[in-house]
């Protein structure tokens, strides 16, 4: 393998890594943020021109301590997860993959539990993997790569048949107790019809491959495609897709550095400064400048000296300030109008169709493409271990918002159904979406509900 780099990176990957580092940095907080220093918050020029590197470091490091990063892009993120998971997906496995449920990863991970996991770097990266795998015992899992983790990847007539995950990580030393950074690389590959991989780590002469591992079915059949799984915001094919909230992350850096220098200027003019003015004589003692200030100091001025107090009179930090509050209304409004149904206008039944169509389109992607890659996943994994795949099914929940019903609503609901517009059934369905009648109660335990307050009242059966 003279000359083979490993950790050679797909193009694509390293076009996509600036916004999925900051979109992670920015997930992650403020303390992430300020420990990259001046790569979030240049510094400013008056500083960088100090000769003396110790004291320009201090003069950063108090302009980045006062600084504010706002903790938009987590808390949007989890707002959408939590909206998109509010009610699970419905999952349907063959008998052998059903130990899943429980225990999907290796980790110990349930199958809703990675199904967040899967939406959650969706909303923050617009990229996962899955890869299904064998354990000794020949049970089944799914492993589970981040966006940063697949560096390398290739396709053969659009069918994706190669790809490079960094395992790198941190592992303890049973021996020394110490927690080592270890190096290593799974490659995966599909050659002359049949699926190995391979693990290349660090042995201290460099990075060096091990045998490749054919996979094979309980038949002892070779796999003849990757069951790498790409999951990605609107699809499942090998490149990278869109960043949903890259454009909120920009927003929340914007605010970061307006208000290193709001915090620098506020500290800097928020409490008067004294000053003097006059012809003092450090020989004589009634003509010495004063050197302390307060109402048990009296002052004694020579003639002709003069005192007062610096005081900031401009505009600048209120302009300043207007900005940072101008930014957080944007980055509020990014974020929320995919989290809410609600409009302060009154609108049509259309317009209000087109605005939350157009509020769902990201949640709906995630959801529809979460639910497709977990469901290719484990049939890849079922196709593994001589399962049927297809009894797999990942059916997600696409309804996110309560759509409750106003009284005017149910009263036009049932004057339609008075004047046969249509059935009994298709009212009982509109007033259970609209959360007038009980979820998941059926027609008929209604009916026979109503006739029982009622005595005397027909059972309705069409």
């Amino acid at each position: 393998m003279s000359g083979f780099d490993i950790e050679a990176h797909h193009p694509l990957y390293d076009a996509f890594l600036p916004a999925w580092t900051l979109l992670r940095d920015s997930f992650d907080g403020e303390d992430d943020i300020k420990a990259k220093g001046v790569t979030y918050l240049p510094m400013k020029p008056g500083t960088a021109a100090i000769d003396d590197p110790a004291v320009k470091a201090r003069a950063y490091d108090f302009y980045k301590e006062y600084a504010e990063f706002p903790d938009l892009v987590a808390l949007t993120t989890r707002g959408a997860v939590g909206t998109i998971l509010d009610k699970s997906a419905n999952i349907e496995l063959p008998k052998d993959l059903e130990p899943l449920r429980e225990r999907a990863t290796r980790d110990g991970l349930t199958l809703e539990a990675l199904h967040r996991r899967i939406a959650t770097e969706l909303m923050l990266t617009g990229r996962y993997g899955i890869l299904p795998g064998i354990a000794q015992d020949g049970s089944p899992y799914l492993a589970g790569y981040i966006a940063e983790s697949i560096i390398n990847w290739d396709e053969t007539d659009q069918v994706a048949d190669y790809v490079v995950l960094d395992e790198s990580g941190q592992v303890r030393n049973r021996e020394t107790g110490a927690w080592d950074e270890v190096k290593q690389y799974r490659e995966c590959f599909v050659g002359d019809g049949r699926y190995a991989a391979r693990v290349w780590s660090d042995t201290g002469t460099g990075l060096q491959p091990e045998d490749p591992v054919e996979a094979r079915d309980r038949k002892q059949k070779p796999l003849d495609f990757l069951p790498f799984v790409f999951v990605n915001t609107s699809d499942l094919t090998p490149s990278p897709d869109d960043v949903p909230l890259f454009g909120l992350a920009k927003i929340s850096l914007r605010i970061y550095r307006m208000d290193a220098n709001y915090q620098s200027g506020l500290y800097m003019t928020s409490e008067p400064t004294p000053w003097v003015s006059g012809h003092f004589d450090e020989q004589d003692a009634t003509r010495q400048p004063p050197s302390t200030i307060g109402a048990a100091r009296l002052w004694v001025l020579p003639d002709g000296a003069q005192a007062g107090m610096l005081e900031f009179t401009g505009a600048g930090l209120s302009a300043q300030q207007k900005a940072i509050e101008d930014a957080k209304a944007d980055a509020v409004m990014f974020g929320a109008q995919i989290l809410t149904n609600r409009s302060n206008a009154a609108e049509s039944g259309e317009a209000k169709r087109v605005r939350l169509d157009s509020q769902h389109s990201t949640l709906k992607g995630i959801a529809m493409t979460s639910a497709a890659g977990l469901e290719r996943a484990l049939k890849n994994a079922a196709i593994w271990i001589g399962a049927n795949p297809d009894k797999v099914k990942v059916a997600p929940n696409l309804d996110f918002f309560e759509n409750e019903l106003s009284a005017q609503d149910v009263t036009a609901l049932v004057a339609a159904w008075q004047s046969a517009a249509f059935s009994k059934r298709t009212l009982h369905w509109n007033l259970q979406r609209g959360g007038v009648v009980q979820e998941g109660k059926p027609f008929e335990q209604e009916q026979e509900e109503i006739a029982e307050d009622e005595p005397g009242l027909p059972v309705v059966t069409e």
